[in-house]
C-alpha cells in the first residue's frame, strides 16, 4: 500500500472528518441527505472504517465511567468527583444532564456501521480477492459491541439494522417496540456467525504488515509515534460471540469460542498470546516481595509496543485536542500536574480483596520461608502484587506534606514505576483504551464452564479452578452424565483419588493425574479441550500473576477448607482452624464462580466491565445479592467475603441494588437520530499534514 494512505490513516484516527466524524450525526439541517457509493475504491472504504472508528472514541470515556463508577472497586472524592461522576456513583440518574447517559454517539456509531453495511461492494475483487470483505467484517464487529454495550447497559433499546436517513425514519424506529437484550444478543450471534472464522474472514490490516500508525504521545518534548496492528481496532468475532453466549446463559456455545479464539481452533489463525512466567511475582531475600512491575507495564505508554501482543483490542486518542479526539480518563483518574486532584481512586473494598489474598513463594527460591498467613498480612505490600502494579501514591509539595494513595495508573501512566519507591508517577494524557486482552478471555471461559457445571458436565468446575490456579497446558474433557450426579475418578490402578493431594510434610498442593476411561460409556455430550500445543507449555495460573505460586498454594484451591473459609463456616479450636459446618455441592459451586469474579477484580479493575460482570454472575447464579453486597461494601475495607457474616456493608444502598431495575440506566426520549455524510475535500493531502 502507497505510504501516503498510511500517513491518511493516521491523520484520520487523529481527527480528520469523515462520515462528518460522526459529529454531524446529531445535528442534521433537512430531512433527507443524499449519500453517493457509487464506484467505490478501497481507499474510500478504509476512510469510511475510520470514520466509524472515531465514533467509537467518543464514547470510549463513558464505557469505562458506567462500568467502574457504578461497582465495587472504584471510591469518588466527594470534594473532587464531578456532579456527574457522583450521580453514577450513587445510581442517580438525570438522563436530562448528565453527560455520561447519552445515547446518540452510540447510535450515531450503529447508523455509519447501518450505511456502510448497506452500501459496500463485498464482491469486488483483485487476484481473487475480495477488497472490501475485511473492512465488511471489521464493521460488522463494530455494530455488534456497540450494540452489546447498549443492551448491557439499558436492558432494552431502539434496534434496527437499515441505515436512517431522515427524520421520519428516525421517528419510525423510535415509535416502535424496544428490543430486550436477550432478543438484541440473539441477533447479533445470528449476525456475526457466519464470520466467526478469522482464517476467512480476517480484520483488516491496512499495509504490508498488517500495522497502522495509530498513536502518538508527547515524552520529553518529542512526540513518539507507536504501531500497532490494524486488527487491534477491531473486538475478535470469536470473542463477541462468546461474550453472547456469555450473557444469554448459553454456557456450552460461549465456551467453545473462547477455547477456540484462545487455541486458533478450526483456523489456521495464530492464537493470542497468554502470560508466561515473565508475569509471575516473586520474592527474593534481600527485597521480599517482588513487584509485579510487568503488569503494570502493560498500561505504561512507553511499554506498549514490547507488550502489545498481548493486548486484543484498543481504542486509540489524540495526544490533543487540535490532532483529534482527546480521552478524558487522564482529568478524571490522575489530573496532569495537579497532585490530590484524582475525582476517583481504588476502593477500600478493591483494596481488602487484594490484601487478603495469601502470597505464595515460587517455588525453588533458595530462601527461608516465614508462614504464609503472617507474611501476607504484615508486608509492606500484603497480599496480591496487582494493586500496587497499578496504582501509585503522590505526596503534595505544600507544607503539610499531604500524601493521595491508592491512584490508578492504568489511564495515564507514561512508565511502569509503581510500588514502594513511586511516590509520584510522571502523568499524561490518555493514549489509549484496553478494551480486551487475553486474560480477559480466558476469565470468561472459566465462567462459562462453571454455568457448563450447574447444568451438569462433570469436570468443568475442575477446569475452571485450572485455569486460575495453574493454567491450562494440558488435554481436558468435561463429561455430561444423564444418569450418574456423582462419580469416582480413578487413576491407572483403579484406586479412588482426589484432584489434589496434601503433601503430608511441607503442607504443598500436589496434581494428580487420572483417568476416566471406564466411564467414558456413561456418559455423553463429551467435550474436549485442548492445550498441549507448544504455545500453552509456559501458562500460569491467572491468580499467580499477583499472589506468587497459585498451584502449590494450599490457600487458594477447590476443597472443603477453603470453601468453608469463604463462607465463614470454620472457627478456631484450641489452636486450629477447624469446619463447623461442612460445605455443600452448591457451596462449592457458589466459591468457584465467586472466586473467578474475584480473580476478574484483582486482574480486570478499572477496565470498563465490571459493573457488567456483576450483572451476568448475579442473573447467572439467580442470586442479586452477588451484585448488591458487593457494591454496598465498596467503602468498607471487610477482611472477608460477602459471603461471610461478619462482611460490613452499607444497609441503604444494599437495599437499593437489591432492586434489579438499579441495574439499567434510563433511555432518553430521543436515541436515534439521521445521520449525514460529507464528502472529503477534494483538495486534502494528510501526508502534508504529517510533514
Amino acid at each position: 500500500m502507497k505510504k501516503n494512505l498510511i500517513y491518511t490513516v493516521t491523520f484520520l484516527l487523529c481527527g480528520a472528518l469523515f462520515f462528518n466524524s460522526c459529529e454531524d450525526m446529531l445535528n442534521v439541517e433537512s430531512n433527507r441527505v443524499e449519500y453517493e457509493f457509487d464506484d467505490w475504491t478501497l481507499n474510500d472504504s478504509v476512510y469510511s472504517v475510520l470514520g466509524i472508528l472515531k465514533g467509537v472514541q467518543e464514547v470510549g470515556d463513558r464505557q469505562i465511567i458506567l462500568n467502574e463508577v457504578r461497582a465495587d472497586l472504584i471510591d469518588i472524592s466527594e470534594t473532587k468527583a464531578i456532579v456527574d461522576i457522583q450521580e453514577i456513583s450513587k445510581s442517580v440518574f438525570n438522563v436530562e444532564t448528565n453527560k455520561y447517559l447519552d445515547v446518540k454517539d452510540y447510535y450515531a456509531i450503529i447508523n455509519n456501521c447501518n450505511i456502510y453495511l448497506a452500501r459496500v461492494d463485498t464482491t469486488l475483487e483483485k487476484n481473487n480477492v475480495k477488497l472490501m470483505l475485511p473492512e465488511y467484517v471489521a464493521v460488522k464487529s463494530v455494530r455488534a459491541w456497540t450494540y452489546m454495550q447498549l443492551a448491557i447497559n439499558y436492558n432494552e433499546i431502539p434496534y434496527f439494522t437499515e441505515p436512517i436517513l431522515s427524520h421520519s425514519a428516525a421517528e419510525n424506529v423510535m415509535s416502535k417496540p424496544m428490543l430486550s437484550r436477550n432478543d438484541v444478543f440473539s441477533n447479533l450471534i445470528a449476525e456475526l456467525l457466519p464470520y466467526e472464522n478469522p482464517a476467512a474472514y480476517p480484520m483488516p490490516a491496512w499495509d504490508s504488515d498488517g500495522k497502522v500508525l495509530k498513536f502518538g504521545y508527547v515524552s520529553g518534548g518529542s512526540l513518539v509515534n507507536t504501531d500497532v496492528a490494524t486488527k487491534q481496532l477491531f473486538v475478535p468475532i470469536r470473542m463477541l460471540l462468546g461474550d453472547l453466549y456469555l450473557w444469554k446463559g448459553d454456557y456450552k456455545n460461549a465456551a467453545q469460542y473462547y477455547y477456540d479464539l484462545l487455541t486458533g481452533a478450526r483456523t489456521n489463525a495464530t492464537a493470542p498470546k497468554y502470560a508466561d512466567g515473565n508475569y509471575v511475582s516473586s520474592y527474593t531475600a534481600e527485597d521480599g516481595k517482588y513487584l509485579n512491575t510487568r503488569f503494570g507495564s502493560l498500561f505504561a505508554v512507553k511499554s506498549f509496543a514490547q507488550n502489545s501482543e498481548n493486548i486484543l483490542t484498543i481504542i486509540p486518542y489524540a495526544s490533543t485536542t487540535l490532532h483529534g479526539i482527546v480521552s478524558e480518563l487522564s482529568d478524571i483518574f490522575a489530573p496532569q500536574g495537579d497532585i490530590g486532584g484524582a475525582q476517583v481512586m481504588a476502593s477500600p473494598a478493591m483494596i481488602s480483596l487484594s490484601e487478603r489474598q495469601i502470597y505464595r513463594y515460587v517455588e525453588g527460591e533458595d530462601v527461608e520461608k516465614p508462614d504464609l498467613v503472617q507474611y501476607s498480612h504484615n508486608y509492606e505490600f500484603p497480599g496480591d502484587l496487582r494493586l500496587v502494579s497499578s496504582t501509585y501514591s503522590q505526596i503534595s509539595m505544600e507544607e503539610d506534606q499531604t500524601e493521595y494513595k491508592n491512584i490508578i495508573g492504568k489511564f495515564n501512566t507514561e512508565t511502569n514505576i509503581f510500588g514502594r519507591n513511586a511516590l509520584w508517577v510522571a502523568n499524561m494524557g490518555t493514549p489509549y483504551i484496553v478494551l480486551a486482552r487475553p486474560e480477559q478471555v480466558y476469565l470468561r471461559f472459566a465462567e462459562a464452564l462453571m454455568g457448563m457445571e450447574r447444568e451438569g458436565y462433570e469436570g468443568a468446575m475442575d477446569l475452571a479452578m485450572v485455569i486460575l490456579k495453574e493454567g491450562v497446558k494440558h488435554d481436558y474433557t468435561v463429561l455430561k452424565d444423564p444418569v450418574y450426579k456423582e462419580r469416582h475418578r480413578i487413576n491407572a490402578n483403579g484406586d479412588t483419588i482426589k484432584r489434589y493431594d496434601i503433601d503430608k510434610v511441607t503442607g504443598d498442593t500436589l496434581k494428580t493425574e487420572y483417568v476416566m476411561e471406564k466411564y467414558l460409556a456413561s456418559y455423553t455430550d463429551s467435550i474436549g479441550y485442548n492445550f498441549t500445543d507448544t504455545r500453552f507449555e509456559n501458562n500460569i495460573g491467572i491468580h499467580s500473576r499477583g499472589s506468587g505460586d497459585s498451584e502449590r498454594n494450599i490457600y487458594f484451591a477447590l476443597d472443603s477448607i477453603n470453601v468453608a473459609r469463604y463462607f465463614g463456616y470454620t472457627e478456631m479450636q484450641n489452636g486450629k482452624e477447624v469446619i463447623t459446618t461442612k460445605p455443600t455441592r452448591e457451596d462449592s459451586l457458589l466459591y468457584m464462580s465467586e472466586i473467578i469474579l474475584d480473580e476478574m477484580a484483582l486482574e480486570l479493575a478499572w477496565e470498563g466491565s465490571r459493573f457488567g460482570d456483576l450483572v451476568r454472575v448475579a442473573t447467572a447464579l439467580g442470586d442479586p445479592d452477588v451484585l448488591a453486597k458487593r457494591i454496598a461494601g465498596r467503602s468498607f475495607k471487610n477482611s472477608v467475603s460477602h459471603r461471610h457474616p461478619e462482611f460490613e456493608f452499607d444497609a441503604a444502598l444494599y437495599g437499593k441494588m437489591l432492586n434489579e431495575a438499579s441495574w439499567y440506566l434510563p433511555l432518553p426520549g430521543e436515541a436515534v437520530e439521521p445521520g449525514e455524510v460529507v464528502e472529503t475535500p477534494d483538495d486534502f493531502n494528510p501526508s502534508e499534514e504529517q510533514e
